[in-house]
């Protein structure tokens, strides 16, 4: 088996580090962005450090990003995981939230998906680009105006980008995933919200990180080959309509 080389951002919890154990049990070799230090305490206790390489910081920082430019030659796979919420009413989001939430949830995407799709083109690798999004990202909803305009704004990137890098045979998909439990704590601490949510869903069911993660592995393998330019909305039927 050829060595296959995957970055995954947002890994340090949550869906991204479920993506990344499955990546890792498939025998990729990875490359993890983590945001915290005790995250990353935590999480390099489940790899081989010979297949797996950690970078702490801020995916916001101009100078991290230089840095795993600069030390990770190329890719196979890119998986845009990092994100961030805010649950401001409308007129109350600040500048301040404005920039930090397209920052992490866009612009981090759109950037990491330059630098490696360009090392891929260098090195003729039919890659795939994988933007982990949300059901907001078709959707609006009560209190997320700037967290759904991030998530519209990482839809659209991905269906546009798609098409530039198509010629090179690189696929950009979207993973979008309903309400998620990341957490065990979720469920004690919010059931009367989470039964709100659930019974909004079709299928009455929470996606999964176990779900998100294997479907964000379908979409690299050859099966998936003529997928791109789309997304796929892991939402119990939340969006298809009332």
């Amino acid at each position: 088996m050829k060595d296959t080389y995957t970055l995954i951002s947002g890994a340090g919890r949550g869906i991204g580090e479920e993506i990344s154990k499955v990546f890792y049990n498939n025998g990729h070799y990875l490359y993890l962005l983590v945001h915290k230090k005790k995250d990353l305490i935590r999480i390099k206790k489940n790899f081989s450090p010979k297949r797996v390489k950690l970078f702490l910081g801020d995916i916001n920082d101009e100078y991290f990003i230089k840095k795993i430019s600069k030390e990770i030659p190329y890719v196979n796979n890119l998986i845009n995981n990092a994100a961030t919420t805010n649950k401001k009413f409308f007129l109350d989001v600040t500048l301040k939230d404005i920039n930090k939430i397209m920052n992490t949830n866009f612009r981090s995407a759109f950037i990491l998906s330059q630098i490696f799709s360009k090392k891929m083109i260098k090195k003729k690798i039919k890659g795939c680009v994988i933007n982990i999004g949300s059901q907001l990202g078709k959707i609006g909803a009560y209190n997320r105006s700037i967290y759904c305009s991030s998530k519209f704004a990482l839809e659209g990137f991905t269906k546009s980008s798609s098409l530039d890098l198509a010629k090179f045979g690189i696929r950009v998909v979207g993973v979008n995933p309903t309400k998620t439990l990341v957490n065990e704590g979720e469920i004690n601490f919010q059931k009367k919200r989470l039964n709100v949510i659930k019974n909004k869903i079709p299928l009455k069911k929470f996606s999964t990180k176990k779900e998100i993660a294997e479907i964000a592995f379908f979409l690299t393998t050859k099966s998936a080959n003529s997928i791109t330019g789309t997304s796929l909305n892991v939402d119990g039927g939340w969006t298809a309509g009332k």
